[in-house]
């Protein structure tokens, strides 16, 4: 175990080259594929997860985002397969699709904890045309457009890796993005390296009552990027969340800190989420600062159940 965690600490402080661009999702513990492809199979069913993003609802050529992640465990081998889909839109011609395959070992550590360790590979593919990107008012601003450069439209392998810990009460989880990446070859089209780690817990209030606390941590290069959540369950039936985005990156005269709630149920293997975000300080006067995102998960059951250890959202 000394081991382990000691190679889990040296992933974390070797990715120190990263780039603005992997999608922000807030019901990413539902399918953490995207972002940790050792996720892959973590649940014995099928797993379909379809997620879409709509944020600054209002505004004209405003971001739009999904994620697709498809999912299966195959105990014969203790691995999971699956692949995952994400497409990111930043506004005016400005466009990055991402597809992956996913593969997952896991390994029983004992009866009451599972590692896996996780590798996606696939293509990156970016789309950007500057001239398309236009001043509302150009006399004011004394410019034409925002030409930058020509037309782009480029695809690049692309690689993540990534270790989970789950327990019954205590999920852990460490990814690289982008491993293909570096300093050097990082341009428009082609992101940094990306860090990720996340930590949630489970306490059983009651019977019918269960608190997830949670913390999520990003680092890109000079970016970071914070979440705390809280989610309480009903039942196994109803979930109700909310989850504070601190600014770490601002000045002090400009504040873009973010408050995220969520709602959803699940019945018989089918899930249904919302939730909606809203801007706080200088951002929410600055523009129209609210997200949306919508969640659809179903699980096709299979006869065979594997004998990995699960937490209670996976």
């Amino acid at each position: 175990m000394k081991k382990l965690f000691g190679f889990l600490i040296l992933l974390f402080v070797s990715a120190n080259v990263f780039a603005q661009r992997d999608i922000m999702l807030s019901q990413q513990f539902f399918s953490r594929l995207n972002i940790n492809p050792s996720a892959t199979g973590n649940t014995d069913d099928v797993d379909i997860f379809l997620l879409g993003r709509w944020q600054w609802i209002g505004l004209e050529n405003s971001p739009k985002s999904g994620v697709l992640n498809l999912t299966n465990y195959f105990e014969s081998i203790r691995s999971g397969i699956g692949m995952t889909v994400s497409y990111d839109d930043l506004g005016v011609a400005n466009r990055t699709l991402n597809v992956k395959a996913a593969y997952a070992y896991h390994l029983n550590l004992n009866e009451s904890l599972l590692l896996s360790m996780g590798l996606s590979a696939g293509i990156l593919y970016h789309y950007f045309d500057p001239a398309q990107h236009i001043w509302m008012d150009p006399d004011e601003m004394n410019q034409e457009t925002l030409n930058y450069g020509e037309k782009l439209s480029e695809v690049h392998p692309d690689m993540d890796f990534g270790v989970e810990l789950a327990m019954p009460k205590l999920m852990f989880g460490v990814s690289v993005s982008h491993l293909l990446s570096n300093e050097e070859n990082v341009t428009t089209s082609l992101p940094g390296r990306q860090f990720n780690w996340y930590i949630r817990a489970l306490f059983n209030l009651s019977e019918k009552f269960d608190l997830a606390p949670a913390l999520c941590y990003t680092h890109r290069n000079t970016t970071n990027r914070a979440e705390l959540n809280v989610s309480l369950f009903y039942n196994r039936f109803l979930w109700f969340g909310i989850t504070y985005r601190p600014d770490l990156n601002g000045e002090d005269s400009f504040s873009s800190n973010m408050l995220n709630f969520n709602a959803g149920v699940e019945l018989k293997k089918f899930r249904i989420g919302y939730s909606f975000e809203l801007g706080l300080g200088d951002v929410a006067d600055a523009l129209s600062s609210n997200a949306s995102e919508i969640m659809l998960s179903f699980r096709i059951p299979k006869k065979s159940k594997g004998s990995q250890v699960r937490f209670l959202e996976d």
